[in-house]
């Protein structure tokens, strides 16, 4: 018993590395022209955490990113890269949760990890994008833009990934 307590305490850490290395590195931001300039996967450890680890750990998990993304990418602002990305930990998480506690008992998993992916990825966009327009680092003009481009792109591939992954260790008896 305890050491299925200890490898269940511990399934955060690959998603960790894989966190820190996308965040930190131009592995997990993929380039694209207009004013997002990257097409951002760092975000899908995150959302797995908050998912398969819970909201505390997609909520860590999303500080890693938000910090190496700071690091990696300008404007190195910490409420435009470092709020949202904990955020959208946090949210995935509780979506999960709550999917999970509320919903048909048939389909909790398959939707709550699908509704997750989705909060979770829309929460980072949509952050970054109002503290960038908030701190005047991206014009108005701009945001409708990003968000069909470059969020919609992102939490469509968020949930391609979290959605199998979810399935799978749901069906394990999570």
């Amino acid at each position: 018993m305890a050491r299925s307590q200890e490898s269940s305490s511990l399934a955060w850490l690959p998603l960790g590395v894989l966190t820190i290395v996308l965040g930190a590195t131009p592995l997990g931001y993929l380039p694209v022209p207009g004013t997002a300039q990257f097409l951002t996967i760092a975000h899908i450890p995150v959302v797995l955490g908050g998912v398969l680890c819970g909201p505390l750990i997609g909520m860590m998990l999303g500080l890693l990113f938000g910090l190496g993304n700071c690091w990696q990418v300008a404007p190195h602002d910490p409420l435009v890269q470092v709020l949202p990305r904990a955020l959208s930990g946090l949210v995935a998480g509780l979506t999960f949760w709550a999917a999970r506690r509320f919903g048909n008992p048939h389909s909790q998993i398959t939707v709550g990890s699908l509704c997750a992916a989705l909060a979770g990825s829309f929460t980072n966009t949509l952050g970054v994008i109002l503290g960038g327009v908030l701190k005047g680092l991206m014009p108005t003009s701009e945001v409708l833009p990003v968000i069909l481009f470059h969020g919609c792109p992102e939490a469509f591939v968020a949930v391609l990934i979290t959605l199998p992954f979810a399935v799978v260790r749901g069906s394990s008896g999570r």
